[in-house]
């Protein structure tokens, strides 16, 4: 037993250092290392978040877009060619044009059944560029329907014509 206490003791004891910290430089570096790794693995997953979130947030508010424009449905297939990839037909003759959105509207019938309103196809360099061309044409359309159903209204309430007569070439009126 006492060799078990004077063990105990030489352990407990202080011992003289060299002026050093009392730390060997092998933990000091793993601890630095560790740091680096540390600091260096939350910024790379900050940035991946960064980039990650705004596109799916672009995906979201496209998806909401087209639904409000398109309430009775709408499908879209985004297709990626590759470099040697045959190309449709219709394809533009730029090169790096390789990303095609084909959208699809519906509509329903008097009778409830739901049949193709507009299918269309459109070009685009990347993704994203390819679901802002889809919302910007669909959005036109929209456009064009509100102003038709105007002039539709405007005719229908004043006996057939749309507006006062046109300006001739000089500013008379062909009338």
């Amino acid at each position: 037993m006492t060799s078990a206490l004077h063990i105990l003791g030489m352990q407990n004891t202080v011992q003289k250092s060299g002026g050093s910290l009392g730390v060997s430089i092998e933990i000091i570096a793993a601890t630095a290392l560790a740091c680096a790794l540390l600091t260096a693995t939350v910024l790379l997953l900050t940035r991946f978040r960064r980039r990650r979130d705004p596109l799916f947030f672009r995906e979201q508010h496209a998806r909401e877009q087209m639904q409000e424009l398109c309430p009775n449905g709408w499908t879209a297939r985004i297709m990626l060619y590759g470099e040697e990839a045959p190309l449709p037909d219709d394809a533009p003759s730029a090169g790096e044009r390789k990303v095609c959105v084909e959208w699809t509207e519906y509509e329903q019938d008097p009778a409830g059944h739901t049949e193709v309103a507009v299918a269309r196809r459109m070009w685009s360099r990347t993704i994203t560029g390819a679901l802002r061309g889809m919302l910007a044409d669909r959005q036109l359309d929209a456009e064009l329907e509100r102003i038709e159903r105007k002039v539709i209204e405007d005719a229908s309430g004043e006996g057939g014509e749309t507006s006062p007569p046109a300006a001739g070439p000089h500013g008379t009126t062909d009338r």
